[in-house]
């Protein structure tokens, strides 16, 4: 009896300790019955936050055993263990998945309005750089369907190892991004071209403190300049040696260069002439140019500027027997300045509503590091101002990312059938100049390369003999702050391309002063 009494007394008490311990934290299921999913359940069973309260795996000789006292259910049964056991939340326990499949069970799981949080993935487990239990929200990376891409080093280190490199637009999300990347494949000098002091220091102390701990010697040069200015581009080419550029620096927000067209095609098509010429009179050895899908049958004045100075680059570089030169075309990059992601998590963390153009609207989206190793190796293929073209997949609805980060915030979509949700989606309407969907190519059929993911277009670039009178006439026309004829050039030279009903010229500013002039003279008149 003393023994019967002890022991119930124990369980007793067991039992109501965790009752009122578990009864304030969420209910959740763990996704993943395999040993990920049993470290994960020991971490947080007498943890503070979560209850585990079933597994769920898709393998079928897992499912309806008991792993810890829990059952494990299939997937289809997720939906009524939501309703039956007031689940609040899916632990993801998956770490050595492959990244398509866990994004696809991710997809799958976004339609029960639950909370997903995820466990760091094999490779930051097996290299100590994070624990099991350190669950978190939903990376970028991990609502992407996209398989990581595998470096070609030789390809990658062709251009930049033991070489004098220049990046122009050192400072912006692509240029920091290619900084880093060629940092680390011990290049000789980084020469950082950026014409904001901010973000020229910013990507200088990093490299300078990267440097360090990678224990390199290597000269990092920050230079204040604009593409514009050809003396000084040519000075830092020549006195640093320069034997590969990376041209970053370019206008790039579609509404913006709407309402700003003469510094759109300023920057983008006269700055790209002035560094291509620039490179050519330097010797430069290697030249790549980052364009964009907007490019192929533009639609908005960005597009026009940078299939511009495609043209451009192509034109000059078939003149150029010693410098090797591609262009390179992808999408949308997640997470630089500008892009949806930034945008999308403000409006998530001031509590909504998350505004999506349209319910159709399509984009290719890659990720800023994957593009940049990317370009970086496609530079190690430049030979005669090739067209090359990121592989980016199938293009994603945006709407459809916008509910993953909403997801992978820890929160639910507000809708109809899921009134109590935290963040609403709302639609507004296209802007000017933009596409429901982008192309990365006028050529449908793609070539192979060396690497799998860089495909080549085999497109021939209508360039004009007159090609040269025409920008002759387009600097005129900047220079006279001529909007008429500064559109007229861009579409003589990008035939495909016909401006937006809203692209309204700007009111020259010596006329503003005239008039603003002549009437502050009436009035003195008139008193």
């Amino acid at each position: 009896l003393l023994s019967v009494g002890a022991a119930c007394s124990r369980l007793f008490a067991r039992y109501y300790i965790e009752y009122k311990t578990n009864k304030d934290r969420d209910r959740a299921i763990i996704y993943g019955a395999g040993e990920g999913g049993h470290q994960l359940y020991s971490a947080i069973r007498y943890g503070g936050q979560y209850t585990p309260v079933a597994f769920i795996d898709d393998d079928p000789e897992s499912q309806g055993k008991s792993v810890h006292g829990l059952r494990v259910y299939g997937f289809d049964a997720i939906d009524r263990l939501i309703k039956t056991k007031d689940i609040t939340t899916v632990l993801l326990a998956m770490p050595g998945m492959s990244h398509r499949n866990r994004a696809k069970i991710i997809e799958r799981l976004q339609k029960f309005n639950i909370k997903i949080q995820s466990t760091p993935n094999l490779t930051d487990w097996i290299t100590n750089k994070a624990v099991l239990s350190e669950l978190h929200n939903l990376s970028i990376e991990d609502l992407m369907s996209r398989t990581p891409v595998a470096v070609n080093e030789e390809l990658a280190s062709r251009c930049i190892t033991g070489k004098s490199v220049c990046i122009s637009g050192a400072g912006g999300s692509i240029g920091s991004e290619l900084c880093r990347q060629v940092l680390v494949r011990n290049p000789n000098t980084i020469v950082l071209y950026e014409i904001s002091e901010s973000a020229l220091f910013y990507i200088q102390q990093e490299l300078l403190n990267r440097e360090e701990k990678l224990g390199a010697n290597i000269e990092i040069i920050a230079v204040l300049g604009s593409v514009l200015d050809t003396t000084r581009m040519r000075e830092i080419l020549s006195t640093y040696n320069v034997d590969s550029v990376f041209h970053a620096a370019a206008y790039k927000h579609v509404p913006m260069i709407e309402s700003n067209a003469i510094e759109g095609i300023r920057n983008n098509i006269i700055g790209t002439k002035r560094l291509t010429e620039a490179c050519v009179v330097a010797n430069v050895r290697n030249l790549v140019i980052i364009s964009t899908d907007k490019a192929v049958r533009p639609t908005n004045l960005m597009g026009a500027t940078k299939r511009c100075a495609e043209l451009v680059v192509q034109a000059i570089a078939k003149d150029s027997h010693s410098m090797r030169t591609c262009i390179v075309r992808f999408g949308n990059v997640l997470g630089s300045s500008g892009s949806v992601v930034p945008i999308f998590r403000e409006q998530i963390k001031s509590g909504g509503p998350v505004t999506v153009t349209h319910p159709d609207m399509k984009r290719y989206f890659m990720t800023i590091p994957e593009a940049s190793e990317l370009v970086i190796q496609a530079g190690g293929m430049a030979n005669n101002a090739e067209v090359f073209v990121l592989d980016m997949g199938e293009p994603e609805l945006i709407v459809d990312l916008a509910r993953g980060m909403i997801s992978g915030a820890g929160l639910t979509e507000k809708t109809e059938d899921n009134p109590n949700g935290d963040i609403e989606i709302t639609f507004t309407k296209p802007r000017p100049g933009e596409k429901m969907y982008e192309e990365l190519s006028y050529d449908t059929k793609l070539g192979s390369t060396d690497h799998e993911m860089i495909r080549q277009s085999s497109e021939q670039a209508n360039m004009s003999s007159s090609l040269e009178q025409q920008i002759d006439e387009l600097e005129r026309a900047i220079e006279n702050r001529d909007d008429e004829k500064m559109i007229e050039v861009v579409c003589t030279m990008v035939p495909e391309y016909t401006p937006s009903s809203d692209l309204r010229p700007q009111t020259p500013i010596v006329e503003t002063v005239q008039q603003n002039t002549v009437e502050v003279i009436d009035v003195d008149e008139t008193a």
